[in-house]
């Protein structure tokens, strides 16, 4: 087949489609996207593509620079499609990016369990409302915090035990450059460090480099970067609340896109951030770290 073949987006029925958002495009903030026709599928319904210029764009909404987080994700994670024997074993055409998400690169031990079953298996999303309601039932007030949800990663990879964590690299960023950097990002870190903004925002760009290296190889990283998204997706909602200064996300919020597939009201009109990923990932990066190995001396 031709690229263009790859390229062209496909017509497809109502029931294709919640097929490819339920088993394959397993992601809250994807799956929506598809679900709403904000990001077109292309090449074929069994082995369903998307464009990274898209889910960038769609990233930047408001005037942010969200989508070059997520260009990363979908340039890090994606880019094998199925080959003739139905496995994730050939490289597509520039541009592109698989929506097979269960037994991508990206998916991984530890995970939710909210959309997908098996990681290591393609095709195995849909919904679990037992492990939705395990995130939800820390609500208080209508809200989940950010700690709400670092204690909710830990539980997940403590649960599998095929989880992988606590990496050297990982370690050494955990001790080192995290301490230094969350709560600190932008003007915070201006102001505590005396930095210029110059090199305030190399050392943002450091760090994301990072992170975004450690996502695929430790586990916890690669959970904290996925709700991470979430946080800064939804940081600058303008009904978005804090409690006791911590960043919090709304119920209503998290079951309209794990749950209904539809993005909150307006979302295109705020501005979404890679420094919000960054500030939110390294945090939950953090608390989960710390919950993660308070459960295992409590279960040794």
């Amino acid at each position: 087949m031709s690229d263009g073949k790859f390229v062209t987006a496909v017509a497809i029925s109502a029931e294709v489609k919640s097929q490819i958002v339920q088993t394959k495009a397993t992601c809250p903030f994807i799956g929506t996207a598809v679900s709403t026709v904000d990001l077109a599928v292309r090449n074929d319904p069994d082995n369903p593509l998307a464009s990274v210029d898209d889910v960038r764009e769609l990233g930047n909404t408001g005037g942010g620079d969200l989508g070059d987080v997520l260009q990363l994700f979908a340039t890090g994670n994606h880019l094998l499609m199925r080959g003739s024997q139905g496995k994730l074993d050939t490289k597509m055409p520039p541009g592109l990016f698989s929506l097979e998400f269960p037994g991508s690169h990206g998916s991984h031990p530890g995970h939710s369990g909210i959309l997908q079953g098996d990681p290591r298996t393609l095709a195995s999303g849909r919904l679990s409302l037992v492990d939705f309601e395990r995130l939800t039932r820390r609500a208080r007030a209508g809200v989940v915090t950010r700690s709400d949800v670092a204690r909710f990663i830990a539980e997940n990879l403590h649960r599998d035990p095929n989880s992988k964590v606590f990496g050297t690299a990982t370690a050494a960023l955990l001790l080192g450059d995290l301490n230094s950097f969350v709560g600190g990002i932008g003007p915070t870190l201006v102001t505590k460090l005396g930095a210029s903004e110059a090199r305030a925002a190399d050392a943002h760009r450091d760090l994301e480099a990072k992170l975004t290296k450690l996502l695929g190889e430790d586990n916890l990283v690669g959970a904290a970067g996925e709700f991470g998204l979430l946080f800064a997706f939804l940081a600058n909602k303008s009904d978005a609340k804090q409690v006791d200064g911590e960043p919090t996300i709304a119920v209503s919020d998290l079951q309209a896109m794990f749950v209904d597939k539809r993005f909150p009201e307006g979302w295109r009109n705020w501005r979404k951030s890679r420094a919000d990923w960054v500030k939110n990932t390294t945090a939950l990066l953090l608390g989960a770290g710390a919950e993660l190995l308070r459960l295992r001396k409590e279960h040794t």
